[in-house]
C-alpha cells in the first residue's frame, strides 16, 4: 500500500518539476559571491568588469571552451552589488552576482559547468642571507603569516581551492638542489602541490620563486599573495581539460518517507552539479534514479551518497 502511495507521489512531484526543471535547469536562490582586497575599493568598476575568469573558475568552466564558442559572460550584466565583509580581522570587498542569470547563460549557450573544488599543498622554503637562522625569522614574521592567511582565505572564497602550507627546514641553495627537491616532492605527493622559495634579494627586496612553473618575481616586503594564488589556480585548474556529460545511477532504500523523498528531489533539482534526473524503477527492493552530471564518477557518487544513496556508473 505504501509503495503505491510512494509511486503516486513520485509521479506527481516529477510532473510538477518537469515544467520548470527540464526547461530551466540548475536554478538556485543563492547569489554567487566573489571577494577582493579592500585596498582595491577605488577600482571597483574595473574589478567587476574583469571578474569573468574568476566566475568561470568558480563553476569549473573551461576557458578554452568559452573561447572556442566565441561567447562572453559580461559580468556587469549579472552584477547585483557589493559590501565590505570582515574575515579574521581581514576586510574584503564582497561582490555579489546573480547566480540564476549566470547559470541561465550557461544553459542557453550549452556551456558545461559544475561546482569546482580543489586542494593544493604549498611547500615553502625561506632564506635570508642577512641573518642567521633566517628561515625561522621569516616564517615566524607576522606580516609573512598574515599574507599566507589572506591567500588561504581568498583562495577558498573565490576559487574553492583549499591551500595547505608546509614549511621546509632547508633552503635549496642551487639549481641542482632545487631539482632534487622537486623530484622528491613529486614522488611523495599524490595530489596537487607546488613549491615556493622565498629569498631576500636586498635590504628591502624579496624574491618569490615557483620552480615548477619557472616563475619568479621581486617584491618589496611580503607582498606575494597574488602570485601564490596564480600558482595555485594554475596547478589545480586545468583550463584545457575535456569536460564531458556522464550518466550515473543511484539506488535508494524503498522505506524512505514521503518527506525524505521530497528532500532528495529538491536537492537534485537545485544542485548545479546535476543536469537532470529521472526514476528508472521503484519496487520493494529499491528506488533507482538515473541522472546526468559533468562531475567525475567519484564526486558524483559522493554527492548522492551524502543523501543516503548507493551509486554506480
Amino acid at each position: 500500500m505504501f509503495l503505491k502511495k510512494l509511486l503516486k507521489f513520485i509521479a506527481i512531484i516529477l510532473t510538477f518539476m518537469s515544467f520548470s526543471f527540464n526547461l530551466k535547469a540548475q536554478i538556485s536562490d543563492n547569489f554567487l559571491l566573489l571577494y577582493e582586497s579592500y585596498d582595491k575599493l577605488n577600482n571597483i568598476e574595473e574589478i567587476i568588469e574583469k571578474a569573468e575568469n574568476r566566475i568561470l573558475r568558480k563553476y569549473g568552466v573551461s576557458k578554452e571552451f568559452i573561447l572556442d564558442k566565441k561567447i562572453e559572460l559580461q559580468p556587469t550584466e549579472h552584477f547585483i552589488g557589493y559590501q565590505i565583509k570582515k574575515f579574521n580581522d581581514l576586510r574584503l570587498i564582497e561582490l555579489k552576482f546573480n547566480k540564476d542569470s549566470i547559470e541561465e547563460f550557461f544553459v542557453l549557450n550549452t556551456v558545461p559547468f559544475f561546482s569546482f573544488k580543489g586542494k593544493a599543498k604549498v611547500f615553502i622554503a625561506a632564506n635570508d642571507s642577512f641573518f642567521n637562522d633566517s628561515n625561522l625569522f621569516i616564517i615566524d614574521n607576522k606580516a609573512f603569516q598574515n599574507e599566507l592567511l589572506n591567500a588561504k582565505i581568498l583562495s577558498e572564497l573565490n576559487q574553492n581551492i583549499t591551500l595547505e602550507f608546509e614549511f621546509l627546514e632547508n633552503f635549496p641553495s642551487d639549481s641542482f638542489s632545487v631539482n632534487e627537491l622537486i623530484k622528491k616532492l613529486d614522488e611523495d605527493q599524490k595530489n596537487d602541490w607546488f613549491l615556493m622559495l622565498v629569498d631576500r634579494f636586498g635590504l628591502e627586496s624579496w624574491s618569490y620563486s615557483f620552480p615548477k612553473s619557472n616563475n619568479i618575481t621581486i617584491q618589496n616586503g611580503f607582498g606575494f599573495r597574488n602570485f601564490l594564488l596564480d600558482e595555485a589556480i594554475a596547478e589545480v585548474v586545468q583550463e584545457g581539460r575535456e569536460v564531458t556529460k556522464k550518466t550515473f545511477t543511484a539506488s535508494f532504500k524503498p522505506d524512505l518517507s514521503i518527506e525524505e523523498i521530497e528532500i532528495i528531489f529538491n536537492k537534485l533539482s537545485e544542485s548545479t552539479d546535476i543536469l537532470n534526473f529521472r526514476i528508472l524503477k521503484s519496487n520493494p527492493q529499491n528506488i533507482v534514479l538515473e541522472y546526468e552530471s559533468y562531475l567525475g564518477p567519484e564526486d558524483a557518487a559522493l554527492f548522492l551518497s551524502s543523501m543516503g544513496a548507493s551509486t554506480r556508473l
